[in-house]
This record gives C-alpha cells, structure tokens and sequence, in this order.
C-alpha cells in the first residue's frame, strides 16, 4: 500500500482514450490485451514466409474464422447492441461456429522436423525483435489475469450503468416509440431495453442460437429497437453512465493496472490486427 492512501482508496485512471460512443470505447479498453486465440493465429501468419524461405517447408497456415473462435472461447468487454447489430443478426449472439477449427488444429499438431523446430525459434526471435509489443503487450485473458481482471470491471461497470438512474429516466421514451413495432409483432415488450429481447422474443427467434436463420420480423423488431433506443437518449445515457464508472476502480485493481505498458497493449492489438486483415487466406 503507498504511503497515505488507504487501501480501499478508489484508484483514478491516470489517461483516458478519446470518447466515441460510436465504437463504444472505455477507459478500461486500454487494459484489454489481444485475445490469445488472435494473437496465437496472427503470429503463425507472420511467421509463414520466414517459414517457407528458411526451410521450404510447406508452413501455409489455414483459414481460420478466429472472430467466431474467440467470441466462443474467451470473455470480452460488454457492448450495447445498436443498429448495425440489429441489420446484420437481429437479436441472434454472434457466430461460434468455427468451421476452420479441424484444419487449425492439424496444422498446430502436424509432425515437424528438428531443423522445422530449429527454424521456427529463430523465425519467432526475428518476429519478436520486430514487433516486441507482442510480448510485452500480450497480457493475457486467462481467469486472474491483468486483462481479466480489466474486463471483469468493464463487465461490471456495464451492468451497473443500466440500473443508473439518468439511463432509466429515458425508458419511458423508448417504451413509447416501440409501441408499433410491438403490436405488430405482438409479443409483450421488457420493462427496459436491457431486457430486450424477452425470453418469449429469443424462444421464438431462436436467437441464442447462431446457426439458425435470422428472419424478417427478428430483422424489423430489432431494428426498431436499435432506432428507439437511439432516439430515446438511451444509448447516450448509457455510454455516459458506463464511462463514469470506469474511470476510477478500487485501488487493489488500480496497483494491478498501473503495471500495465498500456502503449504495448495498443500496439500489440494494432499488429495482430493488421496481420489478420492483411494474411488471413480466403475462405476454402
């Protein structure tokens, strides 16, 4: 404990990114590290040609859907859902299916020669020495970890900002402009849009299963409630009430947090990024 703060003492971030409720980014979003399923297939895709030129090996990595892998696999921050969730998968989770998944792990299990390994350990120390963010900003999303423990408050400060009392004040709002939109359908609506869709609503989209079809009445009804949520001020008071609650932390999370190379992190996130928009194969 620091000399004079107790340690109950909340814990003030000491730099904030920019808002934008658009892309809902948080001060917690810093302490975020790549997930480990991106950063794992990003590094085989980077470390490919050295592959190839240094052995002559065929080292071609497989597509891989990793955006379905991790959504299944690991714990991310809570986001509002919004219009551009609503036009793509009404009210439907994100795909989990990972069709790649068979061929990954053949690849990852496949047999290798001792001069492969050699080869693979001087590729990765030339990979490292030019993107040492991948080691340094890499923290992790396992169960305790720094990143973990990031999301776990983001997770917490998002759901207590749904019960803020500012993002309540304009339910009536949007109770009143999905009036229609309910009818039609006729299934009664949630006290709040956090309890959107109802279990009735989900049971009968099938929503919590991403496989199954996505109809033109889920498509409408989440639309209108995109737009509602929108125009009631709700999504505004929600992103405003989360932001609020993240900026200070209790202060045993602050002294975890502080450890963290936020600039790693950032540009670790930046890498694998681009490697997998930029080396990611086509879909077979």
């Amino acid at each position: 404990m620091a000399v004079g703060i107790p340690a109950n003492a909340a814990w003030t971030l000491p730099t904030l990114p920019d808002r934008d409720r658009e892309a809902w980014t948080m001060p917690l979003d810093q302490y975020v590290s790549v997930g480990q399923i991106e950063l794992a297939y990003a590094q085989e895709l980077m470390l490919e040609p050295c592959m190839a030129e240094t052995t002559g090996a065929d080292a071609t990595v497989p597509w891989r859907d990793v955006d379905a892998a991790a959504y299944a696999a690991e714990r991310q921050p809570i986001r509002a859902f919004d219009l551009a969730d609503a036009r793509e998968r009404g009210y439907h989770v994100p795909e989990t299916t990972d069709p790649g998944e068979a061929a990954w792990r053949e690849f990852q299990l496949r047999q290798t020669s001792a001069a492969e390994t050699t080869a693979r350990d001087a590729c990765l120390d030339e990979l490292y020495s030019q993107h040492p963010e991948l080691l340094s900003g890499a923290l992790g999303s396992f169960t305790g970890s720094v990143s973990d423990v990031a999301i776990r408050l983001s997770n917490a400060a998002f759901l207590a900002a749904r019960e803020d009392d500012a993002v309540l004040a304009t339910v009536p709002a949007w109770t009143e402009c999905m009036a229609g939109a309910a009818a039609v359908t006729g299934f009664p609506l949630a006290a709040t849009p956090a309890g959107m869709p109802t279990p009735e609503m989900a049971a009968a989209f099938a929503s919590s299963d991403p496989t199954t079809r996505v109809s033109d009445e889920e498509i409408a009804l989440a639309g209108s409630d995109a737009l509602c949520r929108e125009s009631s001020g709700y999504l505004d008071a929600l992103y405003d009430a989360e932001w609020r609650r993240q900026l200070t932390v209790p202060h045993d999370y602050g002294e975890r947090l502080a450890q963290v190379d936020t600039g790693a992190v950032a540009a670790a996130k930046e890498t694998v990024a681009r490697a997998l928009t930029r080396l990611t194969p086509e879909r077979p």
